[in-house]
């Protein structure tokens, strides 16, 4: 297993498998129950990217660590997870967005 520092994911660009720039990640939470790291926490590139999906309470978007496909020289985010994580949060009879 490879090892990387936090410190070098520091702003380090966030983008989708499809190419998408999502943004820069500005911090990560995790889960102290089960001891692994829980989501990415993005500063968006708009504040139209990536609706539907979790945010905190500065806009920041909140990305399943689930989701994180590789880590090079930028983070590569699998869209399809993305979406079923859109689909999860979005509020029960809400038409999706399309």
């Amino acid at each position: 297993m490879t090892q990387i520092l936090a410190s070098r994911l520091r702003a380090m660009g966030v983008v989708s498998d499809r190419g998408l720039q999502i943004g820069r990640l500005m911090d990560m939470t995790f889960d102290e129950r089960e001891g692994r790291l829980a989501s990415l926490v993005v500063r968006p590139m708009s504040g139209d990217t990536l609706t539907g999906i979790a945010r905190d309470s500065s806009g920041n978007i909140l990305i399943p660590y689930s989701a994180v496909m590789s880590i090079r020289d930028y983070l590569v985010i699998n869209e399809r997870v993305l979406a079923i994580q859109q689909l999860k949060t979005q509020p029960a009879g809400s038409p999706a967005e399309g």
